[in-house]
């Protein structure tokens, strides 16, 4: 085990040399334990040889790291490439979703008739009723029942997603493309789901966590 570390705002840690993920992050642990004289948001760049880790295990890495206060800067493999088989079983949704600087953030339920527009992102910690509308350069996130009108990447931003914990909107936008239930289609969801693009046209699946 090496750990070399170039300045007090960054650290390097050699951890190539384990065989599995499950000892990989027990080791990590152990290592992180010792950098507490490392200040809160300190970049750390990880070395894991010839390791290759799913999508879900680096998200696993940052919040460990997260934990300690310390931020993921790089993660370096010397594995073998990813397959595109492996890439789309691994592939989460917010993956690749680009950052944006302005994120508006609602904390009640939207009323028909209510219209609501940022350039960035739009968090609703409430439901989007029917008749409602909101639009969004960003991403859309709803953390209640989405039955009203959403469009994110408004501005042409296909790889934005509308995620909701129960999905029945009566119009969903990405970019240009547009999704609606069928008419006279009554639909029960009760468990997250998340709309994304994929080969030019709106899916809908249940979100993995």
């Amino acid at each position: 085990m090496a750990i070399a570390t170039t300045n007090k705002s960054e650290i390097y840690l050699n951890i190539g040399t384990l065989p599995s993920f499950a000892e990989l992050e027990d080791e990590l642990m152990y290592q992180l334990s010792n950098l507490s004289s490392y200040p809160p948001g300190t970049l750390v760049r990880i070395d894991i040889g010839e390791q290759r880790l799913t999508s879900k295990q680096v998200r696993e890495v940052e919040d460990m790291l997260l934990d300690h206060g310390f931020y993921l800067q790089d993660l370096m493999s010397n594995g073998p490439p990813e397959s595109e088989g492996d890439k789309e079983a691994d592939e989460h949704p917010f993956d690749h979703m680009p950052y944006y600087n302005d994120t508006v953030m609602i904390c009640r339920h939207l009323r028909s008739g209510q219209k609501l527009f940022s350039e960035g992102n739009v968090v609703i910690l409430g439901d989007v009723n029917p008749g409602a509308e909101v639009i969004a350069g960003g991403n859309i996130l709803v953390m209640g029942s989405l039955r009203g009108l959403v469009h994110a990447g408004a501005f042409g931003d296909e790889t934005a997603v509308v995620s909701a914990y129960r999905m029945n909107p009566t119009q969903l936008r990405i970019a240009n493309h547009i999704t609606r239930p069928p008419d006279g289609e009554n639909v029960d969801v009760s468990i997250p789901e998340v709309a994304r693009i994929r080969t030019d046209k709106v899916v809908i699946e249940k979100l993995k966590l």
